[in-house]
């Protein structure tokens, strides 16, 4: 299934072009599905934008992916006011984690890749995500 208004852009370090980069839109869930299989032990990004030209209602999920590990960027708009949620375990102890040259929150780093797997599927559904692994 196609769905209209969705964008896929992604950027898979070490593999070679286009299947390592690039973008598509009006992308089937099977090409989006196919991307994140790429990314699973790899180094780099996968994200989804929505946009139906109705700047109140632009969306994006991004996963972000080095050596098994991933961080989750949900950002959308509610009343007219643009939010962003990010994947967060409270549980963890504070510390930095370096990743894609950047020093993160180890609090929103995770290794599950199924969290990637549901959150992108529940996105392209419903272009909405519940998941108490998000925060805020």
């Amino acid at each position: 299934m196609s769905r209209n208004g969705i964008f896929v852009s992604w950027f898979i370090r070490d593999i070679p072009r286009p299947e390592g980069g690039g973008g598509k839109s009006n992308c089937s869930w099977d090409l989006v599905l196919a991307k994140l299989r790429d990314l699973q032990h790899e180094d780099g990004s996968v994200t989804l934008e929505y946009d139906d030209g109705r700047k109140e209602y632009d969306k994006s999920l991004s996963v972000h992916a080095q050596n098994d590990h991933y961080f989750i960027v949900f950002n959308d708009t509610e009343n007219g006011q643009p939010f962003r949620r990010v994947s967060f375990d409270e549980n963890i102890p504070w510390s930095e984690y370096e990743m894609q040259g950047a020093d993160w929150d180890a609090r929103i780093i995770f290794t599950d890749y199924e969290l990637v797997y549901d959150v992108f599927k529940q996105f392209f559904d419903t272009l909405n995500i519940v998941s108490p692994r998000l925060y805020p």
